[in-house]
């Protein structure tokens, strides 16, 4: 039916049409408490896939993806309120194409109801306009800003370093249980908190999961956390298998103190293996259950009273991971909020998690996420995130640890020949293993610069006495046990001409390998020579609040690349600088010094390993270049090399400025 284009109020009825559609935002109308979609905009129905069969349908059947991400819940208050409601800058994944994958977007919402002459609420009107590219530029901009980051640094760094300080730095990273932590400052960044929370590898191989919450806020609570931490940490170090006994210990200890009088504090005690877990708790929050369907399960415990009250010992009660489950741990400060039950946000914390499980889970999330690359670290973030949606950010400080059940890591194993460049190619396998076991930057950059000098020194000096044409093999074996440290072995089938030292000269390598390992063992014999290397692997945990914003991949270049500025004498380095490539740097740096007859600076920033060929390079470098500066960032794997190796003695190393 043709429209009559008879002119109304607004205009004739083609022309506000066209206005509606061409509207630069996404805008719904809906009617009735169901929210059924009466009207929607080119951008809307863009937003949603242009799915069909949108019109007439309740919202939450048109874009079911939104469920637990908070979005209908806002809708609904406006609702019911009859008042605006808005929210800026949320992060929400989404379904752009209707195909069931999900993308990260930033939107600002603005919901207003509609009124029907009598008064009565209507339906909404929705507002929304996309902010994921303001967003990204305002990311960036922040981090480019010297003068904000200073006064970051000035209003907060003090309470976060407290915070870190009797903070665990890490949690372990285990081969059968994935472990991710988080801790939030509450709305008063000033007030240091009592919570606290601890992954610990019990004598019989299982691991305790604890979080605590002091009472108060201030140095006093941080003290008594500090307190009540390492008394349970001891504890259960010396327990044995058993950790009702370190839970009484406890429970004695925080009734001798004022301060850690009516701390509350749960303990789930999980066995990787079978899945068996067993729950104790003094006053606190039940953990949640969820599994790989997003089934919520709470774990039912008895009443029991907080620490040092003189309540009855806490009661234990068992339950199950199955494979893919995961266990979350929290503080109150999640599900408190003022003026309403805790029953009632408690339910909200169970659809929460449901959904954010369902949204992080590996094949569904968009790959081009600012999301943690570990499921149980975006289980995490997105929980806590969106938590902070219910009632406009935390009061109080949140912790939050979470616990998933997956198949044993499979060892690793790589054998090549003894060549120069086969040195970066079993680095890289390594480093793939260890970033799929779970391992922090940390860990990884240190074992796979340790394992690449174990393999280099194979190169050098394992096969010197052999012919051309001999096999050479060298193999790299890897594997994670269960007090979670990282246990590899290179080995090679040679006759070693000078057997490296950790003190003879040019036994920089074995000095490095030691720094950088718990321990090292070298097994020499006439069959060849096996270096073994151990290094307990900690993933690091989220203190603070980090920003919630897209962040672009960062490649790590695996070539190396030189550029010099001759006007400037500075030669800029990005990529490996190890025996396969030193050679051509050597070249090109000796070349911009005019063969030591001039100042030169090289600036490190951007390499990805430096190895000791690449140390002795710069030792060389330093004794013909008079004038000779290294620029290398502060905390880089350059920078630690360097202070390893001693060259920070001989060089002048200087924080890039740029």
């Amino acid at each position: 039916m043709p429209l009559d284009e008879t002119p109304g109020p607004a205009g004739t009825p083609s022309d506000v049409l066209e206005c509606f559609e061409s509207v630069p935002a996404i805008l719904w109308a809906f009617e009735g408490p169901e929210l059924r979609v009466v009207a929607a905009n080119a951008g809307a129905r863009a937003s949603a896939g242009n799915r069909a069969g949108i019109v007439g349908r309740p919202i939450r059947q048109v874009l079911p993806e939104l469920d637990g991400q908070q979005i209908f819940e806002m809708m609904e208050e406006a609702y019911a309120a009859g008042r605006p409601v808005s929210a800026a800058d949320r992060r929400v994944l989404v379904d752009r194409d209707g195909d069931g994958r999900l993308e990260e977007g930033f939107f600002t919402y603005t919901f207003l109801p509609t009124f029907r002459p009598d008064g009565a609420v209507r339906g909404l009107v929705v507002h929304i306009v996309e902010t994921t590219a303001q967003a990204v530029r305002a990311a960036e901009a922040e981090r480019s800003a010297a003068v904000s980051e200073q006064r970051f640094r000035q209003a907060s760094e003090v309470v976060l370093e407290l915070q870190r300080s009797l903070l665990p730095g890490g949690v372990p990273v285990l081969p059968q249980i994935d472990v991710a932590a988080q801790y939030r400052v509450g709305g008063d960044e000033l007030a240091a908190g009592g919570d606290w929370f601890d992954a610990v590898v019990l004598a019989d191989g299982r691991v305790a999961l604890v979080v605590g919450d002091v009472v108060g806020h201030g140095a006093r609570a941080a003290g008594a956390m500090g307190q009540l931490r390492a008394v349970l940490l001891e504890a259960l170090s010396t327990a044995g298998g058993d950790p009702a006994a370190p839970l009484r210990r406890l429970d004695r200890f925080a009734g001798l103190r004022a301060a850690t009088r009516a701390a509350t504090v749960c303990v789930a005690v999980a066995d990787p293996a079978t899945g068996a877990v067993a729950v104790g708790a003094h006053g606190h929050p039940p953990p949640l259950l969820v599994g790989a369907d997003g089934d919520v399960r709470r774990v039912h415990l008895p009443a029991t009273a907080p620490l040092g009250t003189g309540g009855a010992p806490a009661a234990w009660v068992d339950t199950e991971l199955a494979a893919g489950d995961a266990l979350l741990l929290y503080t109150d400060g999640l599900i408190e909020r003022p003026g309403r039950a805790i029953s009632e946000t408690l339910a909200e914390l169970a659809a929460t998690l449901a959904a954010a499980r369902r949204d992080t889970s590996d094949g569904i999330l968009d790959t081009g996420t600012s999301l943690p690359a570990s499921p149980v670290e975006r289980l995490a973030t997105v929980v806590v995130e969106r938590m902070a949606f219910l009632g406009d950010g935390y009061r109080d400080d949140v912790t939050v640890l979470v616990a998933q059940r997956r198949p044993p890591v499979a060892p690793f194993s790589a054998e090549v020949e003894a060549t120069a460049a086969s040195v970066g190619a079993l680095r890289r396998a390594l480093t793939s293993w260890l970033v799929a076991a779970g391992a922090g930057t940390d860990d990884v950059d240190a074992l796979a610069y340790a394992a690449g000098e174990a393999v280099t020194n194979s190169v050098q000096h394992a096969y010197a006495d052999l012919s051309g044409g001999a096999a050479r093999p060298v193999t790299l074996r890897g594997r994670l046990d269960g007090n979670g440290s990282a246990r590899l072995e290179v080995a090679d089938a040679g006759r070693w001409r000078s057997p490296p030292s950790r003190r003879a000269p040019g036994g920089r390598g074995m000095l490095m390998m030691h720094e950088l390992c718990d321990a090292v063992d070298v097994d020499r014999g006439p069959a060849g020579t096996t270096v073994r290397l151990t290094r307990r692997l900690e993933r690091p945990v989220t203190v603070g609040t980090p920003q919630a914003v897209p962040r672009r991949p960062q490649d790590r270049a695996d070539a190396l690349t030189i550029e010099v500025d001759e006007g400037a004498a500075v030669v800029t380095v990005s990529g490996p600088v190890d025996l396969a490539t030193v050679a051509r740097l050597r070249s090109a740096l000796l070349h911009a010094a005019r063969g030591g007859v001039r100042a030169l600076c090289v600036d490190l920033s951007g390499i990805t390993v430096l190895s000791s060929a690449g140390v002795q390079l710069l030792l060389d470098l330093a004794a013909v270049v008079p004038d000779l500066t290294v620029a290398v960032p502060p905390g880089g794997i350059a920078h630690d090399v360097l202070r390893l190796a001693g060259l920070h003695q001989l060089l002048a190393v200087v924080p890039r400025t740029a």
